[in-house]
This record gives C-alpha cells, sequence and structure tokens, in this order.
C-alpha cells in the first residue's frame, strides 16, 4: 500500500479540472470532510477564466483513489494573475483558494490551519507531473523570503500546486502553513497562510456553511454567476420534480445540490452535475461534461436538427442511468465505435454518429471500454417516439 493512502498524507488531494477548454491537474489538502485547501491558480487562470469539472481525490496513487472522489460544488479564490504557468512573487502570496465539494469523505486526515510560520522544517506536500500520479511529500529547510509572505524552498514541480507545506502540531495533528505556489529555477515559492489569510479562509469556510442553493449557475464565457431558480416539472417523466432551461451559445456550469432535476442548455460548452434522485440532463449542442449523481440519471444527446457538432462526455455512469440519443439509428446515421477517446483525464467508450446532414453527435461514457459492448456492462436499444423520431438508447446493466 502506497504511503499516500495513510495518515497523515491521505489528507492531501488530487485535484483535476478544465480552464477555458485545457485540462489542468494540481494538488491541495482537506481541512473539513468536505472543503479543500488549494492554490488559487488550480482553479483561475488569468485570461482563461474559472474551472468547470473539478474533481478532487484523497490520498491518489496513480490511479487508484482509495476514499473515492467527489466534485466540486462551489469554490472561492483570489483573483492572481499568472505568467506562463508563473506568478510573481507578490500574486503568490495570494495564491489559495477554497473547494466546497458535493460529497464528504470518511477516512482521510482532515489539516488545520496554521499562521504566521517563520520556517524550520517542514513537508512539502503535492502531486507533481513528473511523479506519474504518486504523492511526494519530502521535509525540507524552509525560510521566510525577505519582504514578503512567501515560504521559500525546494520545488517538487508542475502539478503540485496548492499542496500543503505543513508541520506536525500539537499531539502530531498536522497544520498547513502555507500552500505551494510556483517555482523558478529549481526554488519553490509557497504562499505563508498569515493571520489575514487564515481570517479570508475562515471567512470562506463560514460561507460555505450557509446553507447551499439548491441549484448553482456559473456563466463561464462572462465570468459571472447567474441567478437561477427552477420551477416545477409538469412533464411526463416520472420521479421529477424541479426543471431548469437556459438555452444560450455561451457556456454555463450548473450544479443541482437537490434531487430530482430536468436540465437543459443550448449550444456552449456546458458542465452540468446532478447529486442525487431521479434526474434528465441535457446539454444541448456544443461539448459538454456530465456528471451523474448517486441516484438514477438519463442523459439526453438530442441529435434531431443541431446547428453544430455535438460531443458530450458523460462522468459517473452506472448500472441504473441511461443514455438516450434522439435522431440517432442505424437508418439516420453512421455509426462507430472507439476506445479511449475524450478529454484527457476523462476517456472511455465513444460512440461517434455521423448523421445524414453532415453533423456529428459524439458520446463518451468515461470509464467504459468496447469490452463493456458484450459483457454486460451495457445495452443498447433502438426506437421511435411520435414527436420526436428515432432514438438509440443506451442503458447501464451492470
Amino acid at each position: 500500500m502506497s504511503f499516500s493512502s495513510s495518515a497523515p498524507y491521505n489528507g492531501v488531494v488530487y485535484v483535476t479540472d478544465t480552464i477555458g477548454g485545457e485540462n489542468f491537474q494540481g494538488s491541495g489538502v482537506l481541512i473539513a470532510p468536505n472543503l479543500v485547501l488549494t492554490a488559487a491558480h488550480v482553479v483561475y487562470e488569468a485570461g482563461l477564466g474559472t474551472a468547470t469539472n473539478v474533481e478532487v481525490t484523497p490520498g491518489y496513487d496513480a490511479g487508484v483513489a482509495p476514499f473515492g472522489s467527489a466534485y466540486a460544488l462551489t469554490f472561492s479564490y483570489n483573483s492572481v494573475a499568472d505568467y506562463g504557468d508563473e506568478e510573481t512573487l507578490s500574486a503568490s502570496q495570494d495564491d489559495f483558494a477554497l473547494i466546497k465539494l458535493g460529497t464528504s469523505f470518511s477516512g482521510p486526515t482532515i489539516f488545520g490551519l496554521g499562521a504566521n510560520y517563520a520556517g524550520g522544517v517542514a513537508y512539502v506536500s503535492g502531486y507533481p507531473a513528473s511523479a506519474d500520479g504518486a504523492l511526494e511529500s519530502p521535509a525540507q529547510n524552509i525560510g521566510l523570503l525577505a519582504g514578503y509572505s512567501i515560504l521559500q524552498g525546494l520545488a517538487l514541480g508542475p502539478g503540485s500546486s496548492g499542496g500543503p507545506v505543513w508541520t506536525p502540531g500539537s499531539g502530531g495533528a498536522p497544520v498547513i502553513d502555507g500552500l505551494v505556489s510556483t517555482s523558478n529555477d529549481g526554488i519553490g515559492y509557497n504562499a505563508q497562510l498569515t493571520t489575514s489569510a487564515v481570517s479570508e479562509i475562515e471567512g470562506w469556510v463560514a460561507q460555505d456553511e450557509a446553507p447551499t442553493p439548491p441549484l448553482t449557475v456559473f456563466n463561464t464565457s462572462t465570468n459571472e454567476a447567474v441567478t437561477a431558480a427552477g420551477s416545477a416539472y409538469g412533464g411526463p417523466v416520472a420521479g421529477l420534480e424541479n426543471t431548469y432551461a437556459n438555452i444560450t451559445p455561451q457556456s454555463l456550469n450548473i450544479v443541482a445540490t437537490t434531487p430530482d432535476w430536468f436540465i437543459t442548455t443550448g449550444s456552449g460548452n456546458d458542465a452540468i452535475t446532478v447529486t442525487s434522485g431521479t434526474n434528465v440532463v441535457n446539454g444541448g449542442a456544443g461539448s459538454n461534461f456530465l456528471t451523474g449523481g448517486n441516484g438514477t440519471d438519463t442523459f439526453y444527446v438530442d441529435a434531431t436538427a443541431p446547428d453544430q457538432d455535438i460531443w458530450s462526455t458523460v462522468v459517473n455512469f452506472h448500472k441504473g442511468d441511461a443514455v438516450t440519443l434522439w435522431g440517432v439509428s442505424p437508418e439516420t446515421a453512421t455509426l462507430s465505435w472507439a476506445s479511449d477517446q475524450g478529454a484527457s483525464g476523462y476517456t472511455g467508450l465513444t460512440l461517434h454518429a455521423e448523421t445524414a446532414g453532415g453533423t456529428s453527435a459524439s458520446l463518451t461514457l468515461d470509464d467504459y471500454s468496447q469490452t463493456d459492448l458484450s459483457d454486460g456492462r451495457l445495452a443498447i436499444a433502438y426506437g421511435t417516439n411520435a414527436a420526436l423520431g428515432p432514438y438509440m438508447y443506451i442503458a447501464g446493466t451492470g
């Protein structure tokens, strides 16, 4: 068993997300079962905007997730400016963010917050890309950089950003003294947790402890929150209680924290997350990232009259879930399958349906392969709906 799954190292987390259509990997640390402290530039990149598809895995070891993974509901951050993956020392002083998760972890170590650590021997922990998914956590001699709230040591490398600089506290409980921020010529520059920084983080924590709205919507095209409230569902699908539709060419990040939603969007590159109950999710056209919950979810790919290509990636697809591809059948489209396609970090079984109109409707099921078409994990059927015409139905069966 890797040391990353053992206390206190299992409180350090592996973070992946998407910013401006690019996939990123960073690190972080649990400060509550559902709260992760990380570097601001892990969830925000100047010129690209804020992150979507933020996934957190504690105790990660090269593909092994001993405690499972969780997705972000919300996050708070300082808007630090970065230049080619490097921050100025002034920016690094404020390079921290807080991620609130949709589910809480049970088992990993929870780190405390220190303040004004002036230097000495400390551990620097993170997941540098050079380690191929392994945690590194060397003890280092850390010094306070004169004139800055920066703890200086040796760099772990890109991918370790947001990992903790920590020391054993009273009774051996780990205390966070800083966060990995940037580096230059092998020297690591880590944001020191000062009294003011801890006060700001605790303010974010207090906000996150307030009741979570049932639906949060963020427009990643304009980098603005959208005031959103669902309405009562009155359609024919049993089990649904609420509906939210925002048909726009702009890109949206939508999270439903309560069960039983029908959510549909337009032609932007959307990320939609549901968490529980019975849900129907339609990302519309464009490139979409759809994350299912722990209940029963149906995902729509609507190719009946697309004005552009569609590629939807579905994450956390499991037994009881289904995908309906409207307008797709062997008679209306040329169908082909491939394994290991899709966005980096979320590749899987991919269907390409080339329609007679010249557009393509593609679907990627994360963590599935062509083998699952015949091993009982998936079942495929075709049918015709009186209003919408032919459709293809893919069910999770095992």
